[in-house]
């Protein structure tokens, strides 16, 4: 490299090649992050699809009609349990009734 008063100085190549390397690294970073950038859109696009879809198909439950589902889930479960076991109460009962017509 030279300039008007003569050839640089090699300090002077340093800096040049320095701020080169610089440059570059910043025009690969900035690719980075418009690539990113545009993967987040996309992202976003998806996203804002799907919850398009979802309230296509009515609004969404609320923190209150979600408490209520788990709740009536737990009660189902409870119900549930109670009939298998009086099922088994009246199988034992069934049972000792047929033993009981067996002995007339």
């Amino acid at each position: 490299m030279m300039t008007s008063a003569g050839p640089a100085a090699p300090a002077e190549v340093a800096g040049w090649d320095r701020l080169e390397r610089a440059a570059r690294a910043t025009a690969i970073a900035l690719d980075e992050w418009r690539r990113r950038a545009q993967e987040a859109e996309q992202e976003v696009q998806r996203l804002r699809g799907e919850l398009q879809d979802l309230t296509s198909m009515g609004s969404l439950p609320s923190i209150e009609s979600g408490d209520e589902l788990r709740r009536l889930r737990a009660e189902n479960a409870v119900l549930t349990s109670r009939a298998a076991e009086a099922r088994q109460r009246i199988t034992g009962l069934l049972a000792r009734l047929a033993i009981l017509e067996n002995r007339k």
